[in-house]
C-alpha cells in the first residue's frame, strides 16, 4: 500500500512486485552501498514507488582489475528510476 495515497498495490498483494532474478528488460543502475542499507532501500522503494523492481548483489570489475560486489537496482519504468535517483535519501547521505 502506498502510504501517501492509501491505495493498495495489486503487485504487493500477490507478492510479485520484487523480482528474484534480474530480467533483461529492466533499466538498471549499480550502487555502492554498505550491507546495512539494503533493507532500508528496499523498504523505501516499497513505500514510495509503484512498479516492479529488482534489487540484488552482483560482481563487477573495478578499475584495478579486481572483482567487487555492488548492488544493482532496476525498474521497469524509466520514470521510477528517475524518482528513485532524485528522491531516495539513502543514496545522498554519503
Amino acid at each position: 500500500m502506498l502510504q501517501k495515497t492509501n491505495t493498495p498495490n495489486p503487485l504487493n498483494f500477490f507478492n510479485v512486485r520484487r523480482f528474484k532474478k534480474k530480467p533483461k528488460n529492466l533499466i538498471c543502475q549499480p550502487l555502492s552501498l554498505g550491507q546495512d542499507n539494503e533493507e532500508t532501500i528496499v523498504n523505501w522503494i516499497d513505500q514510495n514507488l509503484k512498479s516492479r523492481f529488482y534489487f540484488g548483489r552482483h560482481l563487477q570489475l573495478n578499475s584495478l582489475g579486481k572483482f567487487d560486489y555492488v548492488y544493482l537496482v532496476g525498474f521497469e519504468s524509466p520514470k521510477e528510476m528517475s524518482i528513485f535517483n532524485l528522491s531516495c535519501p539513502y543514496l545522498h547521505s554519503r
